[in-house]
């Protein structure tokens, strides 16, 4: 019983402070998923020159041939 209370009072921290829905594809098998992306940082949907598509961190999103976006499904 003690453990059941010690997780509740853990929820909060393991919950990120940021959360963003996003597609996510790959080149093998991921093909329109919906993601739900959630940090303790600030996330970007994002779309490569690849194709590939998912949430990544904002440093990312200055690199070449990354695409992001900032609301909730926008690299759909």
């Amino acid at each position: 019983m003690k453990a059941f209370f010690i997780l509740l009072l853990l929820l909060p921290l393991c919950l990120g402070d940021y959360e963003i829905r996003c597609k996510g594809e790959d080149f093998l098998m991921v093909r329109n998923m919906d993601l739900t992306c959630r940090g303790k940082t600030k996330q970007a949907c994002y779309t490569r020159r690849t194709g590939e598509k998912g949430c990544v961190r904002l440093e990312y999103c200055s690199k070449p041939g990354w695409t992001c976006c900032h609301e909730d499904n926008c690299n759909a």
